[in-house]
């Protein structure tokens, strides 16, 4: 695409010029028979009055922070601040709880906005949002506009390499940092996700993602102006509690684009009927992004299923990859194919070897093709060497969309940006893991948040998605798992989980702690030290969804908590275990029996023979211990493998009986462990 535009006031005075009166924005009002709209020209003129303010109260470079909700509103305020001249921060309203102003906080101490734009309708929390801060910040109310002092405006000499905005990083693993993002960055971008997708003026969007997200913004309203398509604009909190909005505004207007988090899709299907779906004609869209977070392929497979009858393309879903560093994308499922989905052998991905297994393989969602314009590498986390194909490691990235740092964070830009990977310098460290194979790429987890135990890593994205459809007292995408280290250098495995609202009225919880144990160890063989539950909306999440597992960790360890129930796995007993002097069955099952109560520190009378071994809590270091000891006790020559084969208390203790019996000392299978058994 080329349309000569270095600037984004350039941009939107070219789509005035071009098309001044085709709609720009429209906005969902509830209750309204018809939505607001704003065309081109509109747009053009509220941005150039509000800068006009803007200019008497600023000076060029100066920070004005946006604490809009999504509207209109908040996409004038962000042009006024371009034609201004000054680096727009585009944020959210205060809340009214003084409890939920800490990443606001953030922001502001970090950046020192000169200005903050409001909405009257907010005008008391925002108020005594600003009185509690030392700053001195000037207001403007965007709803007392004088369009008429547009003709006042004066245009500022902008370079392309100027800041356009701070966006700040939703902040999975720490606070939140403001991403220097210049005009060059974002046409470099929005040109990128323009060719991508195929996108034309003719496109209508629908964009219910928060303004403040990049995915919201840069996707959903620069990208379609840059175009000089049409945007639709949802309540943010109205589609996130009931998803069906988003999917009957699609159909009302014959929406071509929209873009999820992974956590939608799994609501859509989990939420909305089969008689609403009846409702829904989606064959007009063709582009469905789902970003932002971890993708599933369990939720893509299952959505694509659930609404194949409404018309829904198979191409549609376009898993993608991207972060504010980068604007947003880096790539992305190609237009014209489906999404892509590889088995592999989880033993293997969990020591960062990639092995296709293509019968019981775990499944895994490419997040797309890589694309000429932004170099994608991926390197040994510790040494940034490069890494063959099909080896897990750091996604290095490089290219005119990746930004040059963050704002006011020297320190961490050395760290972070212009990096060498082999002989080429100017590779951003993503943070990322994951691996390119057949020229696409496939994200397997966050470096700060994989969990290490026993040599092997768990992604736990993977265990939290395991929990969905476990119990309805547990919300859907409310669960945290992280590491903890303890006073004596031991590690605790907690697990927090949201309760359904319904879920409060229960007066025992342990039966759905217990369940919440198994299925973990179940499919996952790790053995949790600490499950607790959390009253409903407690888990820390970013803007766009993503579950904030290191702040989570942070309220757990501070105790910070707003905790319903928990439990919490006693040390274990450094008991000495009584030699087993008979070898039937029901000798060697109630032995069995005491040695898992003194390693998990259970009580026996919660323990039976009938139980499976991973149900109890066992992992495989568990395993094989038990196993060594058994072997030691009964004189038997026995293979890590004896407790999964026979994986109840009964059947390993009748199996174990017949071998003292028979008096077999030779393994029921080779001597040699099986490979990656740890």
């Amino acid at each position: 695409m080329k349309d000569y535009c270095t600037n984004w006031l350039q941009v939107l005075e070219r789509q005035a010029e071009l098309s001044p009166n085709n709609i720009a924005l429209t906005q969902y009002i509830k209750g309204n028979e018809r939505d607001i709209e704003l065309s081109y020209l509109a747009l053009s003129q509220r941005a150039k009055a509000l800068a006009y303010s803007i200019s008497q109260q600023s000076k060029l470079g100066d920070r004005v922070i946006i604490l809009l909700p999504n509207s209109i509103d908040y996409v004038v305020s962000f042009f006024a601040c371009i034609y201004a001249g000054v680096i727009a921060v585009p944020a959210y309203p205060p809340h009214k709880k003084k409890r939920d102003w800490a990443r606001l906080n953030c922001i502001v101490q970090d950046c020192e906005p000169s200005i903050a734009i409001y909405h009257s309708s907010d005008h008391e929390p925002t108020d005594l949002w600003l009185s509690e801060h030392p700053l001195s910040v000037n207001t403007i109310i965007c709803d007392h506009l004088d369009i008429g002092t547009a003709e006042h405006w004066q245009e500022p000499a902008i370079d392309l390499h100027d800041i356009a905005y701070l966006q700040y990083s939703s902040g999975s693993t720490g606070n939140p940092k403001g991403v220097m993002l210049s005009h060059d960055n974002l046409i470099k971008n929005t040109e990128l996700i323009i060719k991508t997708y195929g996108m034309t003026e003719s496109d209508k969007l629908v964009n219910w993602l928060p303004l403040y997200h990049d995915m919201g913004f840069v996707g959903g309203i620069l990208t379609p102006i840059r175009v000089g398509a049409q945007t639709r604009l949802l309540p943010s909190a109205m589609v996130a509690q009931n998803p069906y909005l988003l999917f009957e505004a699609i159909t009302e207007q014959r929406s071509t684009g929209t873009a999820a988090p992974n956590f939608i899709f799994d609501l859509a299907v989990s939420r909305i009927s089969p008689e609403e779906k009846q409702q829904l004609d989606l064959s007009s869209l063709r582009i469905f992004v789902n970003g932002a977070e971890p993708i599933n392929a369990d939720t893509l497979n299952k959505f694509n299923a659930y609404f194949h009858d409404t018309g829904l393309s198979p191409n549609t879903i376009k898993p993608s990859y991207g972060m504010a560093e980068s604007c947003l994308l880096v790539t992305s499922t190609e237009i014209d194919k489906p999404f892509n989905t590889i088995k592999v052998d989880p033993q293997k991905l969990s020591i960062g070897k990639v092995i296709h297994e293509n019968e019981t393989g775990k499944d895994i969602a490419c997040s797309g093709a890589l694309m000429p314009e932004i170099a994608v590498n991926i390197v040994d986390q510790n040494t940034r060497i490069p890494l063959p194909n099909s080896y897990i490691g750091e996604i290095m990235i490089k290219g005119d969309s990746v930004t040059r740092g963050y704002w006011q964070k020297a320190d961490l830009n050395v760290q972070t940006f212009d990096l060498a990977v082999g002989n080429e310098h100017g590779f951003m460290a993503t943070g990322d893991l994951g691996f390119i194979e057949n020229n696409q790429l496939y994200v397997t987890g966050r470096i700060k948040e994989v969990l290490i135990i026993n040599g092997c890593n768990y992604y736990p994205q993977d265990i939290e998605h395991s929990l969905l459809s476990l119990s309805d007292s547990l919300m859907p995408h409310g669960a945290a798992i992280f590491e903890v280290n303890t006073d004596n250098n031991a590690k605790e495995i907690v697990l927090v989980q949201e309760l359904t609202r319904k879920a409060l009225k229960q007066k025992d919880y342990q039966t759905v702690i217990k369940q919440i144990r198994e299925v973990v160890a179940q499919e996952h063989e790790l053995k949790l030290t600490t499950v607790v539950l959390l009253k409903p909306i407690a888990l820390a999440k970013t803007s766009s969804g993503k579950i904030q597992r290191i702040a989570c960790r942070d309220a757990y360890i501070n105790k910070q908590l707003a905790i319903v129930d928990s439990w919490h796995q006693e040390a274990m007993v450094n008991a000495i275990m009584p030699s087993l002097t008979a070898h039937d069955t029901n000798t060697i099952a109630q032995w069995i029996i005491q040695w898992i109560s003194y390693r998990l520190s259970v009580a026996t009378s919660k323990l039976s023979i009938t139980q499976q071994l991973t149900q109890i809590g066992l992992d495989s270091i568990d395993a094989m211990t038990l196993t060594h000891d058994l072997s030691k006790q009964l004189k038997l020559t026995l293979t890590p493998e004896v407790s999964w084969s026979h994986p109840s208390i009964k059947a390993l203790s009748e199996y174990l009986a017949q071998q003292v019996s028979d008096k077999n000392d030779k393994p029921l299978v080779s001597k040699t462990p099986t490979q990656g058994m740890i």
